[in-house]
């Protein structure tokens, strides 16, 4: 018995890239980070109007573990300019570097370990 042969054609296409081709848009709205500060803004609020119960509620309702939740809580702790820089797309850090930021407790502190990571930008201090 004989075996049945298949035979198939394939095209692979190269694909040349202009060098005068734009480079792809960056996806628009708010950054990864930014939508993590506004989401630690959110749980702290319905912690504090009691439509969470704890942390360990939100880490449930948001599908986080608890370690997660407290490290996205920590981000509505940081000085105001901070987190407006991040929220306004001026500076797009990483998590480490904003946790590296918030382990000092005093705003000023903050600021100068952000103006240490990020000396291309410039916070204006609110009061």
């Amino acid at each position: 018995m004989t075996r049945p042969t298949v035979k198939v054609r394939v095209s692979f296409r190269t694909c040349r890239r202009d060098p005068e081709a734009a480079p792809p848009r960056r996806p628009t709205g708010p950054t990864a980070i930014a939508r993590r500060i506004a989401l630690a803004h959110l749980i702290e609020e319905q912690v504090e109007v009691r439509e969470l119960r704890s942390y360990s509620d939100a880490a449930d309702r948001f599908g986080l573990t608890r370690a997660r939740i407290t490290q996205v809580c920590d981000l509505a702790l940081l000085a105001p300019d901070i987190q407006a820089s991040v929220l306004l797309g001026h500076v797009e850090p990483r998590d480490r570097h904003l946790r590296l930021v918030g382990k000092h407790r005093l705003w000023t502190d903050q600021r100068r370990v952000f103006a240490e990571l990020f000396p291309e930008i410039t916070l204006e201090e609110a009061s």
